[in-house]
């Protein structure tokens, strides 16, 4: 009999108009669970399909154990999808994965690299589905996109990958509005790993116009760059109009015949144009620092904490546990290390 690999695993799938394909997939997801997790669930996330996925949801309830359906009152993309189950896992490992896409064979794959000290294990697709064009456009980006924030993308990420549970509760502090799974990851750093793999169908790509949508929305979420640039600019312009006022009356001082009116006009425009960029640098330094200000993400995430054999002199005590308030998990047992609770509370050990 095979030895299980997790104690409790938890996969996450996207249903978005999958009605046609669920009934396999569940199948083979539950079949695969059942050989290597000891304990598991299985929770289908409905994106608001328009097809008979609802139906087949909940025919999937009736007939198999370990099941859970999250139905989303509207669709609202994979990044929430995604988001809305792994707020609702409990394992100490969950897989994220997309019906129309990825094959639960792989699964094992993601939990051994687990196993062996990975917290996060992203999927790539590589070079499959995407242009050279597109490649080219994403492979730039990337580049732009690390020298503005810090993170570092995965290349050819899709949408199947695994957080542990120190890991996911790191993302459980996150509370931007705006979700891109391609960041959830790399966003709190912790040891990733990448897993290459065949996908069931060829992926959904997103029209160039969204991809360039997201890839905005990915930078100006994640960084004030682009508001210092601004600022620079605003700088550098100003700076600008100082040497143009300068010339304008070196030019009237020098010159025997200057045409009328050209003087105090080109003063005018260039002391307009000063005080104009002058407040453009002031305004978006303030809109940076509120950027950063407003922003509810944590200083820092603790990937592993030691102390020594004894926390707490009073042995009545030794196995105390912090209370996790509603709406969080709280740590199981089986997670190696002892850090912070998503509420901030230290856990004895």
């Amino acid at each position: 009999m095979t030895r299980p690999l997790a104690s409790f695993l938890s996969v996450v799938a996207i249903v978005e108009n999958d009605a046609d394909r669920l009934a396999s997939f569940v199948a083979e997801t539950l079949a695969v669970l059942g050989r290597i997790a000891g304990d598991h669930e299985l929770i289908l996330v409905d994106d608001g399909s328009t097809d008979a996925s609802a139906a087949e949801c909940a025919a999937v309830l009736a007939r198999h154990e370990c099941v859970r359906v999250l139905r989303l009152s509207r669709r609202f993309g994979p990044d929430i999808a995604v988001t809305a189950g792994l707020d609702s896992a409990l394992g100490d490992l969950t897989v994220v994965m997309a019906v129309a896409t990825d094959p639960p064979g792989r699964i094992p794959d993601l939990v051994a690299l687990a196993n062996r000290g990975a917290d996060i294990v992203i999927g790539t697709t590589g070079r499959r589905g995407r242009s050279g064009p597109r490649r080219l456009a994403w492979r730039l980006f990337h580049s732009v996109f690390h020298r503005m924030t810090g993170f570092h993308l995965v290349r050819g990420a899709a949408t199947m990958r695994l957080f542990n549970r120190r890991a996911l509760n790191a993302l459980s502090r996150l509370r931007q509005k705006t979700v891109h799974l391609r960041l959830l990851g790399c966003s709190v750093g912790f040891r990733t790993e990448t897993l290459d793999y065949e996908p069931t169908a060829p992926a959904r790509l997103r029209p160039w116009l969204g991809t360039v949508g997201e890839a905005v929305s990915m930078l100006v979420c994640h960084s004030p760059a682009p508001l210092r640039l601004v600022s620079w600019l605003g700088g550098i312009a100003s700076l600008l109009n100082v040497a143009c006022m300068a010339w304008v009356v070196a030019v009237n001082l020098g010159k025997d015949r200057v045409v009328e009116g050209w003087t105090t006009l080109s003063l005018q425009i260039a002391v307009m144009f000063f005080f104009l960029f002058t407040t453009l640098l002031v305004i978006a330094e303030y809109l940076a620092h509120a950027f950063e200000e407003v922003k509810d993400c944590p200083l820092y995430h603790v990937a592993e904490e030691a102390s020594s054999s004894t926390a707490l002199t009073d042995a009545r005590r030794r196995n105390l546990c912090g209370i996790s308030p509603p709406g969080h998990h709280p740590v199981t047992p089986h997670e190696e290390t002892h850090g912070e609770s998503p509420d901030g509370r230290r856990r004895a050990g």
